[in-house]
């Protein structure tokens, strides 16, 4: 499964072969392509279905890197997290202070973390 838009170009390019060129011609004249760029920025607008954004990848990531286990710090904190997992899983959970439906949310967007890096 891919990322999104730009992870499927990439999978593309490679199988045929146009990666390589494109990166010969890179080599020999020096200039970058932009493959990279362009890949994040089509994966950021065309996620595929159920997958991190880029931009929510690094702040889910930034988030478990803090994220003591106990309670989310703030009210924005909370609907970030909320927002993404409506988004990623195609919901529309209301903003909540259940314990265990913010563990639930949590949790959820920890697999969704797992998913992007192996993806």
């Amino acid at each position: 499964m891919s990322k999104g838009l730009g992870s499927k170009i990439e999978k593309i390019t490679k199988a045929t072969g146009i990666k390589a060129v494109v990166d010969k011609v890179s080599e020999v004249t020096g200039k970058p392509c932009g493959c990279n760029e362009r890949k994040k920025t089509l994966d950021e607008l065309y996620p595929s279905k159920g997958y991190l954004k880029p931009s929510e990848y690094e702040y889910v990531k930034e988030f478990f890197e803090r994220y003591n286990g106990s309670k989310l710090e703030t009210y924005e904190e909370r609907n970030m997290l909320l927002a993404i997992y409506n988004r990623t899983n195609m919901k529309n959970q209301k903003p909540t202070s259940c314990t265990s439906c913010l563990r639930g949310i949590v949790e959820n967007l920890r697999n969704k973390l797992k998913e992007y890096e192996t993806a």
